[in-house]
Formats: structure tokens, C-alpha cells, sequence
């Protein structure tokens, strides 16, 4: 009786594992407001990220009914939701080096000049704190 009992366990974490290798990965994307050219780049993205995986990863993009627009920095901190846009000039005591480039007047007429202004004015360490480590720990 007792073989039986661990056979039928053995099965069921057997079938578990095998049901995960096939389940699809799906990220909560927070967006708000409705859908316009502000938001275009996060649907072309999960066009592409569904397309380039055969679809086993997918963003679930959502207008307002995951957070309100000033939370979703807060959203992302807390594992409410795995990606979000959110306006830096909303979050100005979290993240004062990202929000001097929304600065009027700074003088870049093209992204290579942006990420050239970027470079002068954000410190390398915040750079890997967000793109390495990730916002969760901002």
C-alpha cells in the first residue's frame, strides 16, 4: 500500500514539472489612461515579445485596472504587476537623476544625443541599479 501511496505521489510532482515546462509566462504590464502614441511601444513590444517566443511569454497590457498612473512605480516596486510606464516627473523624490532629462530646453533633437545627455547626467551606479538589479530595488 504504502509503494502505491509513493508511486501516485512520484506521479503527481512528475506531472506538475511537466505541466510548467509547457505553461506560458505572462507579465502584467500597467499602462494608463487609453490606448495612444504614448503607449504604441509597449503594444508593439508585446506583439513582438509573443511572436518571437511562439507565444510562450505574453504581456498582459492593461489601461488603469491594475494601478492608478502615479502608483505604478510603487506597482513595480511591490510585485503588484512585473512592467509598467510610468512619467519620472510622478516619482521626483524616487528618482531625481531620471527626471532632470524632462527637463525643458535640454537640447537634444535626436536619440543619440539623448543617450549622450543621459550619460553626462546620470550617475553609472543608477544605471545599474535599474537595468541590473531591477526598480524592485529602488
Amino acid at each position: 500500500m504504502k509503494n502505491i501511496f509513493k508511486v501516485g505521489v512520484m506521479a503527481v510532482v512528475a506531472a506538475s514539472f511537466t505541466g510548467e515546462a509547457i505553461a506560458e509566462t505572462t507579465w502584467n504590464v500597467s499602462l494608463w489612461g487609453k490606448r495612444r502614441a504614448f503607449t504604441e511601444h509597449v503594444e508593439k513590444l508585446a506583439e513582438l515579445v509573443s511572436e518571437k517566443t511562439n507565444g510562450e511569454m505574453k504581456l498582459n497590457i492593461s489601461y488603469g485596472g491594475l494601478s492608478k498612473n502615479k502608483e505604478n512605480l510603487d506597482g513595480i516596486s511591490i510585485g503588484a504587476f512585473e512592467m509598467a510606464q510610468f512619467c519620472a516627473g510622478y516619482h521626483r523624490d524616487k528618482n531625481p537623476s531620471i527626471t532632470v532629462l524632462e527637463l525643458p530646453f535640454l537640447g537634444v533633437s535626436s536619440l543619440e544625443e539623448n543617450a549622450k545627455s543621459a550619460k553626462r547626467f546620470i550617475h553609472i551606479q543608477l544605471f545599474k541599479k535599474i537595468f541590473q538589479g531591477g526598480m524592485q530595488h529602488y
